[in-house]
């Protein structure tokens, strides 16, 4: 398991457009598992990347390898012997430097002769390399197709045949909806990301990382620094390890894309700052603690948008009900230390959040946690009074039973 949740991003610029200390940038950034600029297999040599991946190791991080060429459509098309022959020599180049943590091998593989492609691809790349993590993204509407599309499966079905059939630990996927400035985006957004999460778990798969939404286009607005934070905590109350972002950089060629966090100048916009505040404010405090607790149950107080249970009386052992003046997700986690913990965001992003807390405090505490355990605050005062929490904020309580 990745020992800091997971962010990352995609970056379609070719690799000739930067040197490595662009690496740099993306470490400023707040990039934990940053992806390299495109190459492709069948022009570039493997060793135009060792510079990268050795400035990554200096910098201390993996990143991921972004060639052209060796995704699940190759493998379709050349049969597995042949794509296992295509893609041997970048492991035998690449795979053993310990800043790579895997290959890209594809984006959104959605009917059932893809997928099946997708499977054979993951299971190859992780032969040849049991001790790296391939890259596939899928669509977040992968959370609503059939069975028949999925080989005769239902989704935690596909999930296991899949992720078993090769060893691979990751399961990525997209989602934009929440961009979308009306509330039907971000339910629907909520709902595909709470379908494959259970999904997941179902399969005994506890990484699942969402590629979430950074660059305006189509009906997608641009993010501010509440959207940031919003997509972020978000996905880590609702059990996701990782955040992989369309995309970093704008290109001069792609006029309808806007808005990234930075522009097809190379200018860090608004966004860029709004970003590192949020990436590198949640590491600091939650980056390494949400790799070490494991998501049990989501809940919502004040709006459940039909996706989630309504908290309130009898939900759990401890928490008699909460109160609260603003939509709210509660998530509750088994952490690896034999706590459990609760997670709360308030999921508006317009208004500060107001939340009373019910529960036996002769029996039980509730430690509000910062700074990755360091800090741990008992939460005071009588049965019910009132925290506060900022627009789209995230809290972590620790639950201690006396």
């Amino acid at each position: 398991m990745n020992k800091k949740f997971v962010f990352s991003m995609w970056t379609y610029n070719n690799i000739s457009e930067f040197t490595p200390d662009e690496i740099e940038t993306w470490v400023d950034l707040g990039m934990t598992v940053p992806m390299l600029p495109s190459t492709d297999i069948d022009r570039d040599d493997p060793s135009i990347l060792i510079p990268w991946l050795d400035k990554a190791k200096e910098l201390g991080v993996q990143v991921i390898v972004n060639y052209g060429g060796m995704g699940y459509d190759e493998c379709r098309r050349l049969g597995s012997e042949k794509y296992e022959a295509k893609i041997k020599p970048l492991y035998d180049a690449l795979g053993g430097h310990p800043a790579v943590h895997g290959f890209c091998i594809g984006d959104e593989p959605d009917n059932k002769d893809d997928l099946e492609a997708s499977a054979e691809a993951l299971r190859i790349n992780k032969k040849l390399a049991p001790h790296l993590d391939p890259l596939l993204n899928y669509t977040g509407a992968i959370a609503d197709f059939d069975n028949e599309r999925l080989g005769g499966r239902d989704l935690s079905g596909w999930m296991r045949y899949a992720y078993e059939k090769s060893g691979a630990r990751e399961i990525c996927y997209d989602s934009y909806s929440q961009a979308v400035n009306d509330g039907g985006g971000k339910t629907a957004h909520l709902r595909a990301t709470a379908k494959l999460v259970e999904a997941a778990k179902a399969a005994d798969r506890s990484e699942i990382w969402g590629c979430l939404l950074s660059s305006a286009h189509h009906v997608y607005s641009p993010q501010t620094e509440v959207d940031y934070r919003w997509q972020i905590h978000t996905a880590a109350a609702l059990g996701l390890r990782g955040v992989l972002w369309f995309r970093l950089y704008d290109r001069i060629t792609a006029i309808g894309y806007y808005g990234s966090p930075i522009d097809e100048f190379g200018t860090k916009t608004e966004g860029y700052y709004g970003l590192r505040r949020c990436q590198r404010r949640f590491s600091a405090h939650y980056g390494e603690i949400f790799m070490r607790i494991n998501h049990k149950k989501t809940f919502a107080v004040k709006s459940d948008r039909g996706v989630f249970p309504e908290f309130g009386p009898g939900c759990h052992d401890v928490i008699e009900n909460i109160k609260a003046n603003d939509e709210t997700i509660i998530s509750f986690f088994d952490g690896e230390d034999g706590y459990e913990y609760m997670c709360v965001v308030d999921s508006e992003t317009r208004f500060y959040g107001m939340l009373e807390f019910y529960y036996d405090r002769e029996k039980y505490a509730l430690y509000d946690v910062t700074m990755n355990g360091a800090s741990e605050s008992l939460v005071r005062g009588e049965n019910g009074s009132e925290i506060s929490i900022i627009p789209a904020g995230l809290q972590l309580y620790k639950i201690v039973r006396k």
